[in-house]
């Protein structure tokens, strides 16, 4: 049977996006060029790599004392991100971004410790001066990266559009995050695919994702080994050694962005008080563990 989707791929924010349609659906491409249109528009504004962007613009004027203005969409997301940062015991802090360089591309410690103690001087969230303004860092070569909230987002955004021009099918993907309307037109569910580490003929699980949002966190399969034991890519914004949490965390919940703020938290908790967290939430979420062990209602049985 020929499967009715209006499809288009493209990349945003770094990664690969996926975005689908019933074929049925008002407006069908124009629909996704609306989509598109505002994954480029929340890209040139957002984006760490993108030149002008508020975030570049924010880390380039580090330490001169100007402040880069804020609108309302911009003042929300530093409040989602401050909540984040509060929620996770100031441990989710997007100004570990400077701590990357000390380490190998395999997650090895190549920073002396003069030089490490040097770099976490310029780490700490609490330190970013939001006022009426705009937001500013105090110190020369400090740097922030919203990348991981700005694309729950983006799909949350993309999302709403879509619903707004009445499509009543569709999927919205980006990296490891994405969001859908409905079901699919024929009546079939909505997939993700995650990996999980339990053996080649259970090499991806597939989730039912239908009018939620997904967010999956961190990356078992990207791990480092220290000491003998596998922990994630996630610095501590105190010592900036690796956190001794779960590998990777995923979420379905009513939104995008919803869903991201659960997995990042629960990430960067121990073990222990990750998957007791998760359980409390109530959202179907799937861990793995340092002993690549999975967890929680989605994981295969």
């Amino acid at each position: 049977m020929i499967e009715r989707k209006i499809e288009k791929r493209l990349h945003a924010f770094g990664s690969s996006c996926h975005l689908l349609i019933g074929q049925n659906s008002p407006g069908g491409a124009e629909s996704l060029q609306f989509a598109e249109a505002e994954l480029a528009r929340l890209e040139a504004k957002f984006a760490s790599f993108c030149p002008d962007s508020i975030i570049d613009s924010i880390n380039y004027t580090a330490g001169t004392g100007a402040f880069t203005p804020l609108d309302a969409e911009a003042r929300s997301l530093f409040s989602y991100v401050t909540a984040l940062w509060d929620q996770s015991s100031h441990l989710f802090d997007p100004t570990t971004r400077v701590l990357v360089d000390c380490y190998s591309p395999e997650g090895k410690l190549r920073a002396t410790a003069e030089q490490l103690q040097g770099m976490l001087k310029l780490v700490g969230w609490s330190n970013l001066e939001l006022t009426s303004d705009g937001a500013r860092l105090p110190l020369k070569g400090m740097a922030v990266n919203l990348d991981d909230c700005i694309r729950p987002y983006a799909v949350d955004s993309v999302r709403k559009i879509l619903l707004r021009r009445g499509v009543t099918h569709g999927l919205i993907e980006m990296d490891r995050d994405a969001a859908s309307i409905g079901r699919q037109e024929d009546g079939a569910n909505w997939l993700v695919g995650v990996r999980h580490p339990q053996g080649q003929r259970t090499a991806i699980t597939r989730l039912k994702l239908n009018d939620k949002g997904f967010a999956m966190r961190g990356d078992f399969e990207r791990r480092v080994r220290v000491a003998g034991e596998n922990f994630g890519r996630a610095l501590s914004p105190v010592d900036a050694q690796p956190l001794p949490g779960l590998l990777s965390v995923a979420v379905i919940a009513e939104n995008c962005l919803t869903a991201c703020s659960a997995a990042s938290i629960a990430r960067l908790k121990t073990e222990a008080a990750g998957l007791n967290w998760l359980e409390k939430l109530g959202y179907p979420w799937m861990a793995i563990d340092r002993e690549l062990n999975c967890h929680g209602p989605l994981a295969p049985s």
